[in-house]
């Protein structure tokens, strides 16, 4: 059984479009970008908010991000394949993988493109959601 111990600790990063790689040139992988520095042991990514900050199109292929653990090859253990094409400011709803780190490590993120380069790019913000957890056995 896992059980919540202390409060929640919020990590928020604001990346832009060039920060991330994100050009209407890309396709395939952009910049992996780091959005907390230090995970440690004990700890869950417990949640994971996305906020578009502006147009994302690309009308002949798909961009999303992808949000995982340092050293996982796709970067996508913790949020995987979100799209994040749409208009104005919205924040988008990933499904999170909670994931416990047996040892201390960072969390990156990383935009891919799909079949074509985007049309209009913007910046992404994070919201990370780390708790301390203890497990029962």
């Amino acid at each position: 059984m896992e059980t919540l111990v202390g409060q929640a600790h919020i990590h928020t990063r604001k990346f832009t479009a060039e920060d991330l790689g994100l050009t209407t040139a890309l396709v395939g992988a952009g910049t992996e970008v780091e959005l907390v520095d230090f995970v440690p042991k004990g700890w869950t990514v417990w949640d994971v908010a996305i906020r578009r900050d502006g147009d994302i199109t690309n009308g002949s292929g798909t961009t999303v991000i992808n949000v995982g653990m340092e050293g996982d090859t796709d970067v996508d253990n913790v949020v995987d394949a979100l799209n994040i094409e749409g208009s104005g400011i919205a924040y988008l709803v990933p499904t999170v993988v909670r994931n416990d780190p047996t040892v201390s490590t960072a969390l990156h993120a990383q935009v891919v493109t799909a079949t074509a380069a985007p049309s209009a790019v913007a910046g992404l913000t994070f919201i990370v959601e780390l708790r301390k957890t203890a497990r029962e056995n």
